[in-house]
């Protein structure tokens, strides 16, 4: 199965508050076991500050198993060997402490122990542990041990879930068994792809101390946002997990495509029209500029700086609450506007599209369709490929959106005129 990801990035004010508290970012994995329901007890990775961060797993999973009684703070040290064990398989203990097949029938969805025969010397029992691939070190990592103590003749069963909870914290505490946090943590289930085109499953996740939460945006972190740690303020925070803020990112570049070609004169007065709509419209956008690209006026490109003239920590300085409206509703509303006062001519539809990288903004779609004997297109889905529905108390999915390919490795998602 697809590899899971997930990148934390700060901005400069944050990433300032973050080095001054001599803070990690701490992330746990969920586990459930056959006698109780999903639990976090073991920090799987702590992480120093960066620019970028980038925290990898891939779907494989392991049994392993130690003798030190598993309580707050205790780094978490397999004594037994791992074993590699998918869901639905089954291994016994034997009495020298080694993994052997087990004759017990695993079931599905579960990593089964189907007999510990094994006792280890002055301790009432052992303790399992579970264990997720690593494709970055390359091997199995401890995010996961069953604190109830395990005899020689005990059974057990374990559900690795692909559910994150992360935060904020002082030390390095990788490895080590905990059952609180001193900072406000959040979880994201990672079960669904971020892209349900491409399958992937990308995520990235930032603090934002001005509100005291965390925000989820799909895919790669935006370059443009992150910044090395300078120096020292200090903000503490109080203890307290909820869901993050689904956010779609705001890369500040945006295509318009014209179905069927303006021209190279109409083009660029069109161009200059919607400047004017949009500066009137996005007063806090900075560096604004609309340019007719090519000859034959079947392409505009919208700039301006990243951050939207937002406060750096806001919600809006990264972009827009997934699921209300953005930057793509106002473009297209600028267009319509012209549209209805005749700079654009009446039958002319477009497509708007995000652009999630700095790379060159010059190529066009793979396949441009031919203009319609009709122009009563259906509304089509908002915002960027990566855009997900609003954040509710549990987490959700993203939804299948009307998308274009690109061929360079932009994005986005058509915006009809009418719709």
């Amino acid at each position: 199965m697809s590899a899971r990801t997930l990148n934390w990035y700060e901005s400069e004010d944050d990433a300032t508050s973050i080095k001054a508290n001599g803070w990690n970012f701490q992330v746990a994995k969920c586990v459930a076991s056959a006698t109780a329901g999903p639990t976090y007890n073991v920090v799987w990775q702590s992480q120093s500050l960066a620019p970028d961060t980038t925290i990898t797993w891939d779907v494989k999973y392991a049994l392993g198993w130690t003798a030190a009684v598993p309580s707050n703070g205790v780094q978490v040290a397999i004594k037994g060997k791992w074993q590699p064990c998918d869901k639905g398989d089954a291994y016994d203990i034997d009495d020298n402490g080694y993994w052997q097949p087990s004759s017990t029938a695993g079931t599905a969805g579960w990593l089964t122990v189907g007999t510990i025969n094994y006792s280890y010397p002055k301790v009432l029992g052992i303790h399992i542990v579970v264990g997720v691939f690593n494709p970055l070190t390359k091997v199995y990592e401890a995010v996961w041990v069953d604190k109830t103590t395990m005899p020689s003749g005990s059974s057990g069963q374990y559900q690795p879930q692909e559910t994150v909870s992360w935060w904020l914290e002082g030390g390095d505490q990788s490895g080590q068994v905990f059952n609180s946090t001193k900072s406000r943590s959040t979880t994201y289930d990672f079960t669904n792809p971020s892209n349900k085109v491409t399958g992937a499953y990308d995520w990235s996740t930032s603090f934002l101390f001005q509100s005291g939460k965390w925000t989820v945006s799909a895919g790669d972190p935006p370059q443009f946002f992150s910044t090395p740690p300078p120096s020292a303020k200090l903000q503490a925070l109080t203890l307290g997990g909820e869901a993050p803020i689904l956010v779609t990112i705001d890369y500040a570049r945006w295509l318009v495509f014209f179905i069927r070609p303006l021209g190279g004169a109409l083009a660029a007065t069109v161009a200059a029209a919607l400047l004017t709509r949009l500066r009137a419209r996005f007063p806090a956008w900075r560096s604004l500029s609309v340019i007719a690209e090519g000859t034959d006026g079947s392409k505009l490109t919208i700039k301006y700086e990243p951050g939207g003239g937002a406060a750096q920590g806001t919600v809006e300085y990264l972009g827009t609450v997934a699921g209300s409206s953005g930057p793509s509703d106002g473009i297209n509303a600028s267009l319509k506007d012209l549209q209805a006062g005749k700079t654009i001519p009446g039958d002319e539809t477009w497509t708007i599209s995000s652009v999630n990288t700095t790379d060159s903004l010059e190529v066009a779609p793979k396949k441009r369709l031919p203009p319609p004997e009709s122009r009563d297109y259906p509304p089509a889905s908002k915002g960027n490929r990566n855009a997900y529905p609003p954040a509710r108390e549990e987490n959700r999915y993203p939804q299948d959106v009307a998308q274009t390919p690109y061929s360079n490795g932009y994005s986005g998602t058509s915006v009809a005129a009418g719709a």
